[in-house]
Order: C-alpha cells, then sequence, then structure tokens
C-alpha cells in the first residue's frame, strides 16, 4: 500500500465523523488528518483556502465565498470534510469548491 492509499484510508475515517462548524469542520479534520499522517511518516500538507462553491438558498442557484481546507498528499487534493458527493449548508459539496487563495501548511 503506497503512501497516497495509506492517507486517503485514514481520511475516509475522518469524512465519517458527523460535521460540526468551528469543532469538527474540514480544517480541523484536515489538521488531523496532517498530524495522522506525519505519524506514520507520510508527507502531508495542509491546505486552507478562500474560494468559492456553488450553493442553493430558497431553490435558487447561487456563487457563495467560503473558506475550505483539505490535505494534500503527493501533490492529491484529500478531503475530509465530508463523504465524498454529498453536499453540506446550502448544498454545497466540498469537491467542487474552487479556490482563488489557498495557502498551504
Amino acid at each position: 500500500m503506497n503512501q497516497l492509499e495509506k492517507a486517503e484510508k485514514i481520511a475516509a475515517n475522518l469524512r465519517q465523523e458527523p460535521y460540526i462548524l468551528f469543532r469538527n469542520d474540514c480544517i480541523g479534520k484536515s489538521r488531523r488528518l496532517k498530524k495522522a499522517c506525519r505519524d506514520m511518516g507520510i508527507p502531508t500538507r495542509l491546505v486552507v483556502c478562500l474560494g468559492y462553491a456553488r450553493a442553493r438558498l430558497f431553490n435558487r442557484p447561487l456563487i457563495v465565498p467560503v473558506i475550505h481546507g483539505w490535505g494534500e498528499v503527493e501533490g492529491q487534493r484529500i478531503e475530509t470534510s465530508r463523504p465524498l458527493g454529498h453536499s453540506g449548508f446550502m448544498g454545497i459539496v466540498p469537491v467542487h469548491i474552487k479556490p482563488l487563495i489557498a495557502i498551504r501548511f
């Protein structure tokens, strides 16, 4: 099993945890991914971005600004916030968030 597969397995467990804004959100889960990967010797970066996403409010499509976080292993984006493809508040799907400004730690 290569490093990317190991990191993806850790992320899959984190995705199953409930998403709680400011307590167990995308940035917090990504920090935990980075720590778990570091403990296993996998080089990982935490990425925090200001971006935009498509959303729905009162059944109308919108483009909204969001702050989002994820992990990167071997240059691949690893989402941790929700199960892949599932939407959150206002129908925002984390995988579809487009970063405008990203900071890597």
